[in-house]
């Protein structure tokens, strides 16, 4: 017949699940910048998507290329919190609102926040029409966001530090289409892009995303293959 475990047996076994627990923490640990990598290059990459499928071409507008669609970073006034926005400038006015903002796939709500509006006491009412994955500050830590090469004609973009890129129906990247009022393509890229990410958490590496002028396909610097 086989006898209860001894006390020393079930020391062991606990020393032994300790040592297993303690090695399985850092396998658990939260991959921060693992995840912030893959979404941002997930919704650049959905901007110019709908860019491709939505030809906004008009040669009656002299202001047509205002509607390309792009992909901003924002900082809210009350706290300077960053969030991105994405959309298309239907009414051509310069600026983006949220009935012109794109639908978050993941959740079917708004990809928009208007930067006059709290991020540090969100509307309750306002904010559960909004998808929570456009405030990168609040759900990964990143608080600087820095575009390289990026505004290499906009007078625009270097006056207002307005940071944003778009895409026309051909998927092409533009540095300079906000206020535009001539279609000659002016604010076509002609360098690559490349927007750096910094995190709160300086232990966390920076990375950056590169969007060639060419063939504007989105990739990782580190890892063009991701």
């Amino acid at each position: 017949m086989k006898k209860a475990f001894s006390l020393f047996e079930l020391i062991v076994v606990m020393v032994v699940l300790g040592i297993l627990a303690i090695n399985a923490i850092p396998r658990l640990k939260r991959d921060t910048r693992g995840e912030a990598i893959t979404h941002m290059l997930q919704v650049i990459r959905y901007t110019q998507d709908l860019a491709l499928h939505d030809n906004k071409y008009s040669h009656n507008s002299s202001k047509w290329q205002r509607k390309f669609w792009r992909f901003e970073i924002r900082k809210c006034q009350d706290n300077g919190e960053l969030h991105y926005n994405i959309g298309t400038d239907r009414n051509q006015n310069g600026y983006l609102s949220r009935n012109e903002s794109a639908i978050d796939p993941s959740n079917g709500k708004f990809m928009f926040w208007p930067d006059n509006y709290s991020c540090s006491n969100k509307d309750p009412n306002t904010f559960r029409q909004v998808s929570s994955n456009i405030f990168i500050e609040e759900k990964f830590g990143i608080n600087k966001v820095e575009f390289i090469n990026c505004n290499s004609k906009s007078k625009e973009n270097a006056r207002t530090k307005f940071n944003y890129v778009s895409f026309d129906y051909y998927g092409r990247v533009y540095d300079s289409n906000r206020f535009s009022n001539a279609p000659d393509n002016y604010g076509l890229m002609q360098q690559d892009c490349q927007i750096k990410f910094y995190f709160k958490d300086n232990s966390i590496k920076p990375f950056t995303i590169i969007i060639p002028n060419e063939s504007s396909y989105a990739y990782l610097q580190e890892n063009p293959k991701l």
